[in-house]
């Protein structure tokens, strides 16, 4: 059953079998991301936190493109360095960073054109599926930009530093393939099976172990950050949380009558 939902004007949003489905909706513009589409992704993903309904969501664009970047129409060369980094630092607090440590598992499906802090989106997901047409690349330095949207914390963590410096460096465009080959996406299918292969993934991932899930999400995204003695102790407390959850023991019931486990979430 479909949950209700708010209605945006620039994202799609649905609720079904334990799946939000998030679409960046101005195809017209080929989903680039403007000031209303940034709002309202950020308001999802606020929402998307307290919602038990929801354990796992897919994120992709509307039409022929996933999101080809910053809405071009909307920078401002004379809006001056403090009030370009104070909202440049606002996309990262509400659009970006709310999206990579949402403790739920994200998937995105990049059909078409991905560039920029389009796929800045994408890499911050957990895994990404691409069409066998679709086109990446890092292409702020084409127009005259330093990266955004966490491409620099994300991009050299994938590719390495060498590699994500001649891909930020260049902004040369990327095939599917290339990307699948780079480890910038997990996965290449035909365009007409991308979306049913990524939602099918995400409602596989939401009949999982929501809180086990959650806490081995965190824990990844932590691990390059910390000693091994810092990610035991982190592995201890995200241990001990799952091991309170209702999950582990349908987990541990299951186990031992030797029966698919019914995961609820909680």
């Amino acid at each position: 059953m479909s949950a209700p939902t708010v209605d945006y004007e620039t994202v799609g949003l649905t609720v079904e079998d334990g799946v939000a489905s998030v679409v960046m909706n101005r195809p017209e513009a080929l989903n680039a991301l403007n000031m209303q589409l940034k709002e309202e992704l950020a308001d999802v993903w606020r929402m998307l936190v307290d919602r038990s309904d929801v354990r796992a969501v897919l994120l992709t664009g509307a039409g022929r493109a996933f999101s080809t970047g910053g809405d071009i129409k909307q920078m401002d060369p004379d809006r001056g360095p403090e009030v370009t980094r104070q909202r440049m630092a606002k996309l990262l607090r509400d659009t970006v960073i709310p999206l990579a440590r949402l403790e739920k598992p994200v998937v995105a499906a990049v059909n078409g054109h991905a560039h920029g802090l389009g796929l800045s989106l994408a890499l911050a997901c957990d895994i990404v599926y691409a069409g066998e047409s679709a086109i990446l690349s890092m292409a702020f330095t084409r127009v005259g930009l330093a990266p955004d949207g966490g491409a620099s914390y994300f991009l050299p963590r994938l590719v390495g530093l060498n590699r994500a410096k001649e891909l930020m460096f260049t902004g040369r465009r990327l095939s599917a393939a290339e990307a699948l080959e780079l480890g910038l996406v997990s996965r290449v299918l035909a365009d007409e099976e991308l979306l049913p292969a990524a939602l099918e993934l995400a409602k596989e991932l939401a009949s999982g172990a929501t809180v086990a899930l959650g806490a081995a999400k965190r824990l990844l995204n932590e691990s390059s950050m910390h000693t091994i003695e810092e990610m035991a102790e982190l592995e201890a407390f995200g241990q001990a949380v799952a091991m309170s959850s209702e999950d582990h023991r349908e987990g541990i019931a299951a186990f031992a009558e030797r029966r698919k486990p019914l995961f609820r979430g909680r």
